[in-house]
């Protein structure tokens, strides 16, 4: 049996793109690009707030990738809208004069200083000053130039005590829940809640002990529960930067919050303050973190609307996990 000869098809090149459509596309590509980004760091950086909530924790690396890609963004869309031009015009697009692209360029690092993120939370510690360089390639970007952020120091000790009279620690989220773990207990027992969830509250307003209200270097207010210097107080105070949600909108204001001379007494006027009737259904909440964090949130302790699941999400985590099984007692 013999086929018919095939009839050509001719096949016309398509016509280039307008140049928005173009640099429309690059931004897509950076973006993804930085959430990808986004999510290596966080990858080898402790302290996770997102841990065990992957639905949060997306949403914020998409809207800080949005952030980091807006304007100028990282450099990176002349780039791709020349590459993506090249690739639609072909042989049409006039060769530069500077010759072929070598096949191994050498490395030109382009510097991205972190910034604060766009909900206000700083990157972590780690990360904080580094520089992040992206080395070009011939088929665009890689990232080999990269250095991998420094790893805070870990409790590996199985043994590690607490000593309810030693200093806040806030060199690392180990170091941080060795420190406070003891007056956690302490207040836990009085208000029949899981100490855990006090530890947890406490990193989240505080960082892991690195974000303390009128922490100047100096001193500190200790202040690990975020309480102002409201409801009669007559202690000490200080002034610092803070955030509030006014109508679902995140608002930079300061605010007076009280000064304490110790964790210890801290987490002492924690406990009295949750002996406020508006507490009650926050008290004797037993190992039910999850009810005591909302129980917090309905009663109006903070104006974040997901103030409970970020308490939530830091309680199930695996760095105050990986804190507490380094305890002992």
């Amino acid at each position: 049996m013999r086929l018919p000869s095939a009839t050509p098809i001719p096949l016309e090149r398509p016509q280039t793109p307008e140049r928005a459509r173009v640099e429309e596309a690059a931004r897509g590509l950076e973006g993804q690009f930085a959430q990808m980004l986004i999510k290596t760091l966080r990858s080898t950086t402790p302290g996770d707030p997102f841990a065990g909530d992957p639905t949060y924790r997306d949403l914020y690396d998409q809207a800080l990738a949005q952030s980091l890609t807006k304007g100028r963004g990282l450099g990176l869309q002349p780039m791709i809208v020349k590459q993506l031009t090249r690739a639609t015009q072909g042989d049409a697009q006039p060769a530069t004069p500077a010759g072929p692209l070598p096949i191994n360029p050498p490395a030109r690092p382009i510097p991205l200083q972190p910034a604060g993120t766009p909900s206000g939370l700083p990157l972590p510690a780690g990360l904080r000053g580094d520089v992040l360089a992206l080395t070009p390639a011939s088929h665009g970007t890689s990232l080999p130039a990269m250095a991998r952020p420094p790893m805070l120091p870990q409790q590996t000790a199985s043994t590690a005590t607490c000593d309810e009279n030693a200093p806040l620690d806030c060199s690392s989220p180990e170091a941080f829940v060795r420190s406070v773990w003891p007056h956690a207990k302490k207040a836990a027992a009085e208000l029949g809640v899981s100490p855990k969830a006090l530890v947890a509250q406490a990193a989240l307003e505080t960082g892991w002990g690195r974000r303390l209200a009128g922490k100047d270097g100096k001193a500190s207010s200790h202040n690990l529960f975020g309480i102002k210097a409201s409801g009669g107080w007559q202690g000490a105070q200080v002034d610092a930067p803070t955030f509030e949600y006014v109508n679902g909108e995140r608002i930079s204001v300061r605010a007076r919050f009280r000064s304490y001379a110790s964790a210890a007494d801290a987490f002492a006027d924690y406990t009295r303050l949750l002996q406020n009737p508006r507490y009650a259904a926050a008290r004797g909440s037993g190992d039910d973190v999850h009810r005591f964090a909302h129980a917090l949130q309905r009663a109006g302790y903070a104006t974040d609307p997901m103030y409970a699941a970020k308490i939530a999400a830091i309680a199930d985590g695996a760095t105050l996990r990986r804190a507490l099984d380094g305890l002992e007692g």
